[in-house]
C-alpha cells in the first residue's frame, strides 16, 4: 500500500482521514499521523529515536565518569608511589 508524501494542499504528510480512505485502520492512521507530527515538530526525531538517543547519551556520560574516576585513581597511585620513593630516598 503506497501512501502519498504530499497531500492535495501541499502538506508534508497525509491526514488521518486520507490514510483511512486509502485502507488503513483508524488506529494505524492515528499512529502514523502522530509519528509524522512528532518528526515534523519534535526536531526531526520520533519518540523512539529520542529515547534511543537519550539512552546513548546516558551511557556515554556514565562511561566518561568511570573513565575520569579511573584516571584519578591512577594519578593518586602515581602520587603515592612518588612520595614513597622520595621518603625511601631519604633513608
Amino acid at each position: 500500500m503506497a501512501f502519498p508524501t504530499v497531500g492535495a494542499s501541499n502538506r508534508a504528510y497525509p491526514t488521518k482521514q486520507e490514510l483511512i480512505n486509502q485502507g488503513m485502520s483508524p488506529q494505524e492512521a492515528q499512529e502514523l499521523v502522530d509519528a509524522n507530527a512528532s518528526r515534523q515538530y519534535g526536531g526531526g526525531m520520533s519518540e523512539a529515536e529520542l529515547k534511543d538517543f537519550e539512552n546513548l547519551i546516558g551511557r556515554l556520560e556514565s562511561s566518561k565518569m568511570r573513565q575520569a574516576a579511573q584516571t584519578n585513581r591512577a594519578r593518586q597511585r602515581e602520587t603515592f608511589a612518588g612520595g614513597l620513593a622520595s621518603m625511601m630516598g631519604n633513608f
